[in-house]
């Protein structure tokens, strides 16, 4: 009947994404649901009928019954835990009617499943097994003992719970998984200790004792089927009650760190001390066997002794919290002699779990190609076989991912010993930590390295092991003098010199193989570029006399190419016609007309010339259908729908309607030739209104699914004056997708739920409802934008431009103002490229987890060119009928000679950066995200994604036509893409539109030569700008000098905040983590709406700063109103990232690195005196930033990278600031607007 299972897993499943209140909720409806598949429902507004108690025979007949009774149990129990939750932050406690209502609720769920436990007990006519009776009356136990825990009934209590215990330890080998070893570690073990320590039980007494005391074996019947499942457990002189319990006195009377030597102040910690030495000596006698384990058997021996050490670590911490919540202060010798057991206990879990993680790795740490983990069944039998099995590419690469996430891990570990209590000052300890962090960081640069190899990237792969082979030679310096031989086969933290000179010894060699492999590639380059086009490889030209000497160099091409072959026919129509299938059709014949009569009879040409026609036709469809016959796209004359396959291919709707060109760029708005009257002092309200809806549209000449607003991408363009009111009206026109529309930039002061983040401010908007935007323009000037912020609806066109303006705007006047948008496109549909991205593996590289897929083409104002011959290496379509192709069109725009120009350019890519320039014109950047700056003269300016510049350009050359650059910093990402976008590569990665001068027709050639697109200062200008500004960073963040003098702000400390990010593997999937944190948007529901009912108490909190949201969510508490507040972020990663707010502070490494050059000097740069101001900044790879604001925007904010892949992959964590005023707020808001938006949550 599995009992157990039904019950706890949907309740752990159930608390896992929600709280009581939903748990109860979910128990009501499948409540509900099994009295109607009974037929036992109260009838609407019907006579109420009590329920009749249920009978051994309704058991026997319907396990429908069974369900229905544990259901009620349990719904009474979720019941009284819910209130228990929502009183629990009363001022006086649970009290009074409520503790009452608790108790009652619980004494009922008791009452319930006692009943069906003696129902379930008449085993001669329920037919119920000894199994399902001890599970029923394990789940009753447990349940009286909630209920007697909550009326402080505690000697019932410990008799309850031991009653439990003892039933589900006899149960353990029975009830698969380890569902029973969860019930019985998070509550009924720390019940019995709570409860036994309320009874004045003495705390040197372990809980099995405990247990066997409390514990009646009067009812013969249940101690007859306990001693049936599990004999001996209830004897006093057999097995102890659980696994790992040891007597109090063989404990450890003392503990030793670093050569001294304490005494162990409770018996708690003694008693789990002693379980470790126990757990250590079975697992070294199990690696001692001659059995030949496989890693993960080698870890899971690991397992017990990782629990124990745990034990320990926790048992520490508790007693140490005890004594100081008595009031003993820290310089009292038992807290002093806790702080040396409690790092002395901590270092040694951190060191067996760091041994758990070696022998995962494999033999000699995973330094072997072949070493790594192999969980197979067959695994065994591979090892002893003579001929080893080839394992294909990909899952290579896999298992060296497995490798370097196990390293991380183990790194992380490391750091996190250099946290413990008076291990900072130990430098002999520090400096071996050092080391053991050198020789794991080698091994994991060698796997990286291979990776790379085996991708044939053999340039990086030589860098990654000249990397490798530096850390390992620093760490073989250490250990030469430090390490010490043994001969254990358990490992741990320790690191011998016998494993030093192993890796030194193999990444030497490696170091050789990598630069011969280099040298090869380079060879080989050389030799190709020699090579006539036309002089194919020799095993193309076996039917030609060679004329000279045979090239023995040019053998096959490499890599192999898949080309067409010729086959003999296949005559399927044969088969067809003359083999009845099942579910096959009669084919109606038609009547013969009649035929003249001749006396010649005709020749017979048989089924075989017919079916040779047939077969040239199919065959000639088939290599069309293939592309084997070169181009195919065309624009249709009169298409206007999706064909069906292609709809199937792409998930999208069908009958979509087309947008033509003309009418999806708005190029007067763009422009911005709108007749604006700009002033101040007089503000008004400015009201738009976006259609949102789905279409096929060609932005670079290739037809591809869009969200468009209006019909437009860019859509609609929102201009205001400082001081305006904004009001938008959005109707969501899409008939199955949700949106909501951010405003990039706005501050949305005491609007929080304006701010249109799915999951944080509101829910989506559902299909075919509406909603209006509203907030104030204050203290706003410049540039900003307006983008989807559900999904990634962005990447398929939901965006456009916001222009703030103010007479006193402080930047030099103009003669004319443009927009230029820069981003990329996917051909294919958004979701479509998320639901690959998020699997194990994607379409475009199957052989690896978490690659971010690569861009189709880069556009400037929404449109470019695209080469239609091109097909896409990151999802090649698989229909055969896919929509159309016309090349595409050039951004182009006029501007007038002897006139100075304002750019304003937005980077709306969904996971690229850009350099853009103009050729043969300087830029004047005068505005960073909204934020006027003295004019700093460039080559070019960097955008990342999310990023507004402000640009004067001078029309001072020569009439002409000039070419708009946009290009992609490629060191930025192709080291770390694993494979090539078709698209990119053949434009270059980089987007041309042309500036046009009014003497000149826009066809002409452009004239000009490209600038350095990588260092806009120039080279001539380095000596007066300082370091160069290049690569994949923002401008350098004390460069930018704002014009409105501001300092940074003062923080208090509770109002400052840690994060860190690095990609860790979870499940087979490439995550980002924050602070062990991958972040999931609530379901149906808004982080605004929970914070409202939230206590926002430092008590309250936990350290994943979860709160009551869920392990999902991170939410950053910034409690100070209008002070400073303080965010450092630090990247783990080797790629740059854009954060979404403003710098005061930057530098390598983690924040509170020391600097070489320096000493004790961190490597953190201030800037204090008039810090940058910027809504996004880019976050280097393997550095840090210092964020602050003042704390005076009472709301729920959210900070995420602006890679949209990454921000789904979970990089997203929440700011509440000033929750009290917060509340007040939310409370005091429109009624109407409140109603209507926490309405989408349950749409």
């Amino acid at each position: 009947m599995d009992i157990t299972n039904y019950v706890l897993s949907a309740r752990n499943q159930a608390l896992l994404y929600g709280d009581y209140t939903t748990y109860h909720r979910l128990l009501v409806k499948k409540l509900h649901a099994s009295r109607r598949r009974l037929n036992v429902v109260t009838k609407n507004r019907g006579k109420f009928v009590k329920k009749q108690p249920l009978t051994p025979e309704q058991l026997a007949a319907d396990q429908e019954f069974l369900r229905l009774t544990l259901l009620t149990a349990e719904r009474a129990w979720a019941h009284a835990m819910r209130l228990k939750t929502l009183h629990s932050t009363d001022a006086k406690g649970i009290t009074g009617r409520t503790r009452s209502h608790i108790i009652s609720r619980l004494s009922k769920g008791a009452r319930t499943a006692e009943y069906l436990s003696h129902v379930l007990s008449q085993t001669s006519v329920t037919g119920a097994t000894d199994v399902d009776v001890l599970e029923a009356r394990a789940y009753a136990s447990m349940a009286r003992g909630a209920a007697d825990f909550e009326s402080q009934n505690w000697e019932r209590c410990v008799a309850s719970y031991s009653a439990a215990r003892i039933i589900y330890s006899a149960l353990i080998d029975s009830l698969k998984g380890d569902i029973i070893k969860d019930i019985l570690a998070e509550t009924i073990d720390p019940s019995i200790r709570y409860a036994a320590y309320q009874s004045n039980v003495p705390r040197t007494l372990p809980i099995s004792t405990i247990v066997r005391k409390a514990f009646t074996t009067s009812d013969e019947a249940l101690v007859a089927r306990i001693n049936k499942l599990a004999p001996g457990l209830l004897n006093q002189g057999g097995p102890e009650v659980g696994t790992g319990q040891v007597d109090v006195s063989n404990a450890p009377q003392t503990i030793t760190w670093r050569n001294r030597e304490v005494k162990i102040e409770d018996a708690s910690i003694a008693l789990a001390l002693a379980a470790t030495i126990s757990a250590t000596a079975h697992l070294a006698e199990k690696l001692r066997s001659p059995e030949l384990l496989l890693p993960k058997e080698m870890a899971a021996a690991y397992d017990e002794v990782l629990i124990a050490s745990q034990d320990a670590a926790d048992a520490t911490k508790h007693v140490i919290d005890e004594l100081r919540e008595e009031g003993v202060s820290q310089s009292d010798g038992r807290i002093q002699r806790l702080q040396v057991t409690r790092t002395a206990v901590n270092y040694q879990m951190i060191s067996w779990r760091i041994g758990r993680n070696r022998v995962l790795s494999g033999e000699h740490d995973g330094a072997l190609l072949d070493s790594a983990p192999n969980s197979t069944r067959n695994a065994k039998k591979d090892v002893s076989s003579e001929k080893p099995k080839t394992e294909p590419l990909g899952r290579k690469v896999a298992r060296l991912k497995e490798k370097v996430v196990l390293y991380d891990a183990t790194l992380q570990s490391l750091d996190s010993i250099r946290e413990l209590p008076g291990v900072a000052a130990d430098d002999e300890l520090v400096l071996q930590l050092d080391a053991t962090a050198e020789y794991f960081s080698a091994l994991k640069s060698l796997s990286i390295a291979r990776s790379r190899s085996l991708l044939d990237q053999s340039l990086n792969a030589l860098v990654l092991t000249k990397h490798a082979y530096d850390q390992c030679h620093r760490a073989a310096t250490f250990f030469a003098d430090h390490s010490a031989s043994s001969s254990s086969p358990v490992l741990n933290i320790d690191v011998h010199q016998s494993d030093i000179q192993f890796l030194h010894s193999l990444l030497n060699a490696e170091l050789q193989r990598c630069r011969a492999l280099v040298e090869i590639d380079n060879l080989r380059r050389s030799e190709e570029s020699t090579l006539p086009e036309a002089f194919g490889p020799l095993v193309h030209r076996l039917h030609d006399f060679p004329a000279e000497e045979v090239d023995l160099k040019n053998l096959v091409g490499y890599p192999p190419k898949i080309q067409p072959i010729p086959v003999k026919p296949l005559f399927f129509d044969v088969a067809w016609n003359y083999i009845d299938y099942p579910g096959k059709t009669a084919a109606v014949v038609a009547e013969p007309s009649p035929a003249p009569t001749s006396t010649a009879e005709p020749k017979k040409k048989g089924w075989f010339v017919s079916s040779a026609i047939l077969f040239v036709v199919a065959s000639l469809a088939l290599a069309l259908g293939l592309g084997l016959s070169g181009p195919r796209h065309t624009r249709l004359p009169g298409k206007t729908t999706v064909q069906d396959d292609y709809a199937d291919d792409y998930g999208i709707l069908k009958d979509l309607p087309v947008i033509p060109h003309a009418q999806l760029i708005n190029k007067e708005e763009l422009d911005l030739n709108t007749d604006f009257l700009v002033r101040s002092g007089h503000p008004r309200i400015r009201e738009y209104i976006f259609n949102i809806s789905q279409a096929l549209a060609a932005p670079d000449g290739f037809q591809k699914p869009m969200i468009l607003v209006n019909g437009q991408s860019p859509g609609p363009l929102i201009e205001a004056n400082s001081g305006d009111t904004v009001r938008i009206h959005v109707h969501n026109n899409m008939p199955e997708t949700s949106t909501t529309i951010h405003w990039h930039g706005i501050d949305q002061k005491n609007t929080t739920w304006m701010d249109g983040v799915v999951g944080v401010s509101q829910c989506g908007i559902p299909p075919g409802h509406s909603f209006t935007y509203e907030f104030r323009l204050d203290g706003h000037r410049g540039t900003f934008w307006w983008h989807a912020h559900s999904s990634i609806q962005y990447s398929d066109g939901l965006y456009g431009p916001i222009v703030v303006h103010d007479p006193d705007e402080m930047v030099p006047k103009t003669d004319d103002d443009k927009i230029v948008f820069v981003g990329d496109v996917y051909h294919t549909y958004g979701p479509i490229l998320l639901e690959s991205y998020l699997n194990a593996t994607s379409r475009w590289a199957p052989f690896e987890s978490g690659v971010e897929p690569l861009a189709d083409s880069i556009l400037l104002n929404g449109q470019n060119t695209y080469d239609c011959t091109v097909v896409s290496t990151t999802y090649p379509l698989r229909s055969t009928s896919a929509p159309g192709c016309n090349g595409g069109q050039r951004y182009t725009t006029k501007v007038h000679a002897g006139q100075r120009v304002r750019l304003r350019l937005i980077n709306a890519s969904s996971f690229l950066a850009y350099w853009l320039s103009i050729d043969n014109h300087l830029l004047s950047i005068v505005e960073l995200d909204g934020v006027e700056i003295s004019p700093v003269t460039s080559r070019g300016v960097y955008l990342n994604i999310g990023q507004r510049a402000s640009v004067l350009v001078s029309t001072n050359q020569p009439p002409g036509n000039y070419y708009i650059r946009a290009t992609l910093p490629r060191s930025c990402f192709l080291p770390y893409a694993p494979y090539t976008s078709a698209g990119l590569a053949s434009s270059e990665y980089a987007a041309k539109g042309i500036l046009s001068y009014d003497e000149v027709a826009v066809n002409v050639t452009p004239i000009g030569a490209q600038g350095n697109v990588s260092n806009p200062h120039g080279v001539q200008n380095n000596d007066a700008k300082g370091d160069i500004w290049e690569g994949c960073d923002d401008m350098p963040f004390d460069l930018p000098k704002p014009m409105r003098e501001r300092p940074a702000y003062d923080v208090p400390e509770q109002n400052k905040h840690y994060i860190e990010y690095v990609f860790r593997q979870a499940q087979d999937v490439n995550r980002i983590f924050i602070n062990k944190t991958a972040y999931t948007p609530l379901n149906d529901n808004a982080t605004l709406w929970k914070a409202v009912g939230q206590k926002f108490a430092p008590s309250e909190s936990n350290s994943y700063s979860s709160w009551n949201f869920g392990l999902n969510q991170q939410v950053l508490l910034i409690p100070s109103a209008n002070k400073g507040a303080q965010l450092v972020i630090n990247s783990r990663d080797a790629m740059e990232h854009p954060w979404h707010l403003h710098v005061v502070g930057w530098g390598p490494g983690l924040f509170g690195t020391a600097d070489e050059k320096n000493g004790s000097i961190t490597t953190t740069k201030w800037n204090l005196a008039n810090p940058m101001r910027r809504d996004t900044v880019t976050v280097p790879a393997f550095s840090h930033i210092v964020i602050r604001f003042k704390a005076d925007n009472p709301g729920l904010w959210a900070l995420h990278c602006h890679v949209a892949w990454h921000m789904e992959g979970g990089m997203f964590v929440s700011i509440v600031e000033s929750p009290d005023d917060l509340t007040t707020l939310v409370e005091t808001m429109d009624p109407a607007v409140r109603s209507l938006s926490k309405s989408f949550c349950a749409a």
